[in-house]
């Protein structure tokens, strides 16, 4: 296995862990019960075969050993902050590593806006934009409705703490990323 270099925890993962202990001091919940991962900074030895030798993995779902990390182009990439972010799925065998965002704060961007990150896992079956807004609706939205409430409250705090842009087209920008 390649040395990882020694990367410094990014701005936007330091927001992050500042976020998820509020959240455990106040409001007795952590980001993990929000986002649907905890952070898991400068901890290497839970690496998989798949995980790619040049990522460094920020966290961890809880399932099926998938986590997300970001990829330093073999040590190129200086700053995290800028590197992009791919969902790594040990079970999801011959397709276990997944780009899905140019970077931490876009990815943080799909989450406001899909309120659900395990749906980045499926844009490689979509076959258009129908596809996913239908799949979407079928497999996601419900729960996401009845989650509302605490969606609107962890969006509002990452909102005020993370400066973001909206992604206006997750679908589009899935794709495009992938092609790229």
């Amino acid at each position: 296995m390649m040395a990882v270099k020694k990367y410094k925890k990014p701005d936007t993962l330091k927001v992050l862990t500042q976020l998820d202990k509020e959240l455990q001091d106040k409001h007795d919940s952590t980001l993990d019960d929000y986002l649907g991962f905890y952070i898991n900074f400068d901890d290497d030895d839970d690496r998989y075969e798949c995980t790619p030798e040049d990522a460094i993995i920020f966290g961890r779902t809880g399932t099926d050993g998938d986590h997300f990390a970001f990829l330093t182009n073999n040590g190129m990439i200086v700053d995290l902050e800028y590197a992009p972010i791919v969902f790594i799925q040990p079970m999801d065998f011959d397709n276990e590593v997944k780009l899905v965002a140019r970077n931490i704060k876009e990815f943080i961007s799909l989450y406001i806006q899909l309120k659900e990150l395990y749906v980045l896992e499926r844009f490689d079956m979509y076959k258009s934009e129908s596809d996913f807004i239908k799949d979407y609706e079928e497999n996601y939205q419900e729960d996401i409705d009845d989650r509302e409430e605490e969606l609107q409250f962890i969006t509002m705090q990452l909102q005020k703490r993370i400066e973001i842009k909206k992604i206006e087209n997750v679908y589009s920008y899935i794709k495009k990323l992938r092609n790229e």
